[in-house]
């Protein structure tokens, strides 16, 4: 997991965790995926998140079926970001 990219994105719902989504290693470690999950560990969706070298970055909320949530790119972050 890189918490960096944890950084993209807000969890505005109080009663889901983040946890690391299972796959192989990651071939590109500009990018993450996490599953959003409930008290018992069911899996409710899931986010990509990408950070490149030269600041783009964003990140893509899906639901269980794969359907998007909400998305939000960045160009460049701010000076104070911790993307930096």
């Amino acid at each position: 997991m890189n918490a960096r990219h944890l950084d993209l994105f807000p969890l505005n719902d109080p009663r889901l965790t983040i946890q690391p989504h299972e796959t192989e290693a990651p071939a590109d470690d500009s990018k993450s995926t996490f599953d959003l999950c409930k008290d018992d560990g069911e899996v409710v969706g899931y986010v990509k998140t990408w950070v490149h070298d030269d600041g783009f970055a964003g990140f893509v909320h899906f639901d269980p079926d794969g359907n998007v949530v909400d998305w939000q790119v960045c160009s460049k972050p701010g000076p104070g970001s911790q993307l930096n």
